[in-house]
């Protein structure tokens, strides 16, 4: 039973980040594409911006994945 509680915690741990992770992208990316419409000539220095914003927006979910690993592998003895 108290196995299935630890499957059910890391299932919304890398769903719920991996949702969030989403999002993120698409916000940062957005924010991209009114960056360049509204200043076309800055298009470079927004662009590489933009892929850092989205590295670290894509970096939660490796950390909930590697949480998640460690919760499953470990049976909960945090």
């Amino acid at each position: 039973m108290v196995q299935a509680l630890y499957d059910i915690a890391v299932a919304l741990l890398l769903g719920l980040s991996a949702a969030g992770s989403g999002v993120g992208d698409g916000l940062v990316m957005s924010k991209y594409v009114e960056g360049v419409a509204r200043q076309p000539e800055a298009r470079g220095s927004i662009f590489s911006s933009a892929l850092l914003g989205v590295a670290i927006v894509e970096a939660f979910p490796v950390i909930a994945l590697a949480f998640g690993i460690i919760i499953l592998f470990t049976k909960g003895a945090l």
